[in-house]
């Protein structure tokens, strides 16, 4: 179901709802059947309804304990995530964010119907995790969220910069008329920092799919698909049956306790000194974030262990991050054999071509090597397709031809 089919669905289910309310004053709807165990709060606007775990610091989900978190300094993440306002805080004052919406996408008509939190707190990580037992109660929703949220410095989330606070912005605006810009505060996004990391040696970068094959982390039957949830619970509010509801209490716990996981994984990988502990992809990653942040020798290291992973992509992406960094440096020897390699690798790419041409007619004198590898370059662009990309790159490489032509008939 399309995201603005769930939005008619669940604003026809509202009115209907506020109607009944309206002609027998009745009070918030009771947790429907099957609801897992909680408690209400009582709010200046209602109810909430609230579900709270607590986890011994040395739980272990998936190949870390918890408190292994608590082990890092946030200035790492503060690099890791572009976000200098994270040194500045705590991990142990960073609330782990995730939410569960009517809609995947966003927009007025998608309602937050479960934020669960994660915080450290007494020697004990603490999951809180709201329900919206019917839409009528989101203002007491967000007024108990308020309220945990006053304390923190900043969070950690997947994607949550561009999509879970984004909406809890709205909804405070649109429920409470209260602006909140939480997507200002420090973040430890984990989305991007995992894609640099794995995007080259995973199928895809979802939260489930690195949860299982980086963190070892195997999700039980109670679990739930992510695209199935908007439908569940609106079958929920529809019918009162709140049977279901388990599971989406389950993924989204799930969810909260990869964030610690996968945080600890991103950061003990930017921490590590020694690069051959890396695959190809993660020192790839990595020596682009110490070259980033002025770390040469740390970023040299990581690009010579990307250099040897066994997987060609990666390979190619490191040959051709490495090279512009030796050239950079202003060593272009040292550069000579790794374009070969890269000519070796991508036959039908010109640029390392014409790289070493310039080389050789710029920094050694050798007009006929130049030549060689001007004519080389042309022969790369002889396997791709017409276009107006093709015939303004070869018009540069005849251009340098014409010109070595002149220089070696001057000579």
């Amino acid at each position: 179901m399309g995201d603005e089919a769930l939005r008619r669905r669940l604003g026809r289910l509202d009115r209907k709802r506020r109607r009944q309310k309206s002609k027998v004053d009745s009070e918030p709807a009771p947790p429907g059947r099957g609801l897992p165990p909680g408690e209400e709060i009582d709010t200046p606007f209602g109810p909430a309804f609230l579900i709270q775990n607590q986890y011994p610091m040395d739980y272990k989900h998936g190949r870390n304990r918890l408190a292994d978190i608590l082990e890092f300094d946030t200035s790492i993440a503060a690099e890791v995530a572009r976000q200098p306002s994270l040194g500045e805080t705590s991990i142990e004052r960073l609330v782990f964010i995730d939410t569960e919406t009517t809609g995947l996408v966003g927009g007025a008509g998608t309602i937050a119907f479960m934020i669960g939190i994660g915080v450290f707190r007494d020697d004990a990580f603490v999951l809180r995790q709201y329900f919206l037992r019917d839409p009528g109660e989101e203002r007491g929703m967000l007024t108990a969220l308020q309220g945990d949220l006053e304390s923190a410095e900043g969070f950690v989330s997947y994607n949550g910069r561009a999509f879970d606070l984004p909406l809890l912005e709205m909804r405070y605006m649109l429920g409470l008329r209260h602006q909140w810009s939480l997507s200002t505060w420090p973040q430890f996004d984990l989305l991007h920092p995992a894609r640099r990391l794995w995007r080259m040696s995973l199928p895809d970068c979802t939260l489930g799919t690195i949860e299982k094959m980086q963190l070892d982390v195997h999700r039980t039957e109670e679990d739930v698909p992510g695209s199935l949830i908007p439908g569940l619970y609106l079958d929920y509010l529809r019918s009162g049956d709140a049977s279901q509801m388990a599971r989406i209490v389950y993924h989204n716990e799930v969810d909260i306790l990869t964030l610690v996981g996968l945080a600890t994984q991103i950061l003990n990988r930017h921490q590590y000194q020694d690069s051959s502990e890396l695959s190809g992809s993660e020192a790839l990653a990595v020596a682009r974030w110490h070259q980033e942040v002025g770390r040469l020798d740390a970023a040299e290291d990581a690009f010579l262990r990307a250099i040897k992973s066994s997987k060609p992509d990666v390979r190619v992406d490191a040959l051709h991050r490495y090279t512009a960094y030796l050239k950079s440096q202003d060593r272009r020897d040292e550069a000579i054999e790794k374009w070969q390699t890269l000519h070796s690798l991508s036959p039908d790419d010109p640029r390392p071509c014409i790289e070493l041409s310039k080389y050789f007619e710029w920094h050694a004198n050798d007009l006929a090597q130049a030549q060689q590898w001007a004519q080389e370059a042309l022969v790369c662009l002889s396997h791709w397709e017409d276009g107006w990309r093709r015939d303004q790159v070869w018009g540069e490489i005849e251009h340098r031809l014409g010109r070595l032509a002149r220089k070696a008939g001057d000579g």
